[in-house]
């Protein structure tokens, strides 16, 4: 039997808390197995396949456990080998931030395109794990999504920053819950607005889909009438 009321409402919160606590415990442990640097992101894509779960109602259906580990085991080197790439382009990005420092103004303008570049792949960035987990892509085309996605959704950007800082005030007011909930917590908040993205992407489809299916009778009538005049004109 559901529960109603208050009950139902704190047996809800109770069980939402107890899986960010799981999920997070996953990923810190499984961060370990993989000695930290080459743990971090398969677990990291790992907790978006079960948050991605989550963030659509499926608290019980997902097995959290058995999701998490075949997912790390499946993506442990492709989700490395982004993640290197990811870093390799942030490096750099960086690198030359400090190699145009200088004054001037080819430099300020440098800065400036470096700026631009660096927005870019910032948004491409909070989305491209939801990607990852959220279509069948690879390599560049899986980046090229990401940013596109970003790039067309701007105010769910705005929401999901404003949703971190958030959480990053939460965090330095009570340092402690980091260790229990904060990397959960952190893609938990990108999941759940990628989610409202890609809901809002498929009821677009969903309409153009429809307005093209209500165009095609009209145009297959037409065809058909076409191809019925010589036959009428034979007879």
């Amino acid at each position: 039997m559901e529960l109603t009321g208050i009950w139902g409402s704190f047996y809800r919160v109770s069980v939402f808390i107890s899986k960010l606590a799981y999920g997070n415990a996953l990923w810190l442990g499984f961060t370990v197995l993989g000695l930290g640097l080459f743990g971090a992101a398969p677990a990291t894509v790992a907790l978006f396949a079960i948050t991605r779960g989550w963030v659509n109602g499926k608290w019980e259906e997902v097995p959290v456990f058995k999701t998490f580990w075949q997912t790390y085991k499946q993506e442990f080197w492709r989700a490395n080998g982004a993640a290197l790439a990811l870093f390799l382009v942030g490096f750099l990005l960086y690198w030359n931030f400090t190699l145009f420092a200088g004054p001037g103004l080819a430099m300020m303008v440098v800065r400036g395109l470096l700026l631009i570049v660096s927005v870019l792949y910032g948004s491409m960035l909070l989305l491209y794990f939801p990607t990852y987990v959220g279509f069948d892509l690879k390599g560049l085309n899986r980046v090229r999504a990401a940013l596109l996605i970003s790039c067309g959704h701007p105010l769910h950007l705005i929401l999901l920053g404003a949703s971190l800082y958030g959480l990053q005030f939460l965090f330095m007011s009570m340092p402690g819950l980091i260790l229990f909930f904060g990397a959960a917590s952190v893609v938990y908040v990108i999941s759940w607005v990628a989610e409202r993205i890609f809901r809002s992407m498929k009821r677009l489809q969903l309409s153009q889909q429809k307005a093209s299916l209500e165009k095609e009778p009209e145009g297959v009538s037409n065809g058909k009438s076409r191809d019925l005049r010589p036959e009428q004109q034979g007879a």
